[in-house]
C-alpha cells in the first residue's frame, strides 16, 4: 500500500479530485453542514475504524448527536479484538445518539469468535442485512475475513435482496475495500478465496443501479469505483493510520455525512482535530 502515500485528496461536496500533490492530510478541505433539509431527503453518517472506545470515535459521536440525520452506519472495525467487552462498550457510546447506528462485521471483529455469534449477540443484526430509510436500500455485507471473502451464502441473498429493490436507491456497505487504485502494483489484502467472490459480488451488483460503495479497513479517506459504481474508504473513525500508509504522521480522523435525494448521493467528509483535554 505504500503508493498510496503520494496521493492527496482535495473534497468538495459532491467532487472527488485525486492529485499527486503529497501527504493527504495537508490538502483536506473541510465541509460545513447544509443549512435546510428538505423533508424528502435522507441524511446519515459513516465512520469507519474506531476499534473501540477512543477519544476521536467519542468525539465523533458527540458531534452527531445534533446533526440532523436518520442514521450512522459504523464500517467496522468496531473492535480491537472482537471481545464482547469491547463490543458492549461501543455499543454503550452509540446509544447516546438519538437515532440506529447499524455494523458491519471488520477483520478485528472476528478475532475472537469468527462464528460472529459474539457480535451479532451484542448487536442484534445479522452479518449480512438490509434495510429501508425513505427512498434508501440499504445493504451492509460481511467480508471480513480475507480468507473466505464474501461467503457464499450471502452473495444468494445478495442477488435476490437487489432484485427485490430494484426501484430503490442502493446502498452497499463492507469492510474491506478490493480494486484500490494502484493495488495491482502495490498488492491488496485479497486471497484467492476472496478474490473468487470478489468477482462474482461484481458481476450481481452490475445488473443492479447501485448508486455508491462504502468500505474502511485502511485508516484513512480515499475514493475509488468498483467497477461502475462510485466507492470510498473511511477509516478516520480514530485508530491511527497503518505503517502502509505512513502511520501516526498521517492520521486522518474524520466521519462522512451523506446526503441522498432523487437518486443523487453527495458525500462530505468532516475532519475531526483531536480536543486537548482543559
Amino acid at each position: 500500500m505504500s503508493g498510496l502515500l503520494g496521493l492527496a485528496v482535495i473534497t468538495t461536496v459532491g467532487i472527488s479530485l485525486w492529485t499527486l500533490r503529497g501527504p493527504l492530510r495537508k490538502t483536506f478541505v473541510a465541509i460545513t453542514d447544509q443549512a435546510s433539509r428538505p423533508k424528502s431527503q435522507v441524511r446519515f453518517a459513516v465512520i469507519g475504524d474506531n476499534h473501540g472506545d477512543n477519544p476521536i470515535y467519542r468525539q465523533i459521536l458527540d458531534e452527531l448527536k445534533s446533526k440532523p440525520i436518520d442514521f450512522a452506519v459504523n464500517l467496522a472495525d468496531t473492535s480491537e479484538y472482537g471481545t464482547r467487552e469491547e463490543f458492549t462498550r461501543v455499543k454503550e457510546l452509540e446509544s447516546a445518539l438519538p437515532y440506529p447506528v447499524y455494523h458491519t462485521v471488520g477483520s478485528h471483529d472476528i478475532k475472537t469468535d469468527p462464528s460472529r455469534a459474539l457480535f451479532t449477540g451484542v448487536f442484534g443484526t445479522a452479518p449480512w442485512y438490509s434495510f429501508d430509510q425513505g427512498e434508501v436500500h440499504f445493504i451492509v455485507l460481511d467480508n471480513g475475513d480475507r480468507k473466505v471473502g464474501f461467503p457464499a451464502d450471502s452473495l444468494v441473498w445478495l442477488a435476490k435482496d437487489l432484485a427485490d429493490h430494484r426501484d430503490k436507491t442502493i446502498l452497499i456497505a463492507y469492510h474491506r475495500p478490493f480494486d484500490l487504485p494502484l493495488s495491482q502494483i502495490v498488492g491488496d489484502d485479497e486471497t484467492a478465496a476472496s478474490r473468487v467472490t470478489n468477482r462474482e459480488f461484481k458481476k450481481i451488483i452490475a445488473e443492479y443501479p447501485v448508486k455508491f460503495i462504502f468500505t474502511a479497513h485502511l485508516h484513512t479517506y480515499l475514493p475509488y469505483t468498483v467497477g461502475d459504481v462510485p466507492a470510498v474508504v473511511t477509516g478516520g473513525g480514530g485508530d491511527p493510520a497503518q505503517a502502509a500508509i505512513g502511520g501516526p504522521p498521517n492520521n486522518l480522523f474524520h466521519y462522512l455525512l451523506v446526503t441522498v435525494q432523487n437518486g443523487r448521493v453527495t458525500t462530505e467528509i468532516h475532519r475531526v482535530q483531536r480536543r486537548e483535554p482543559g
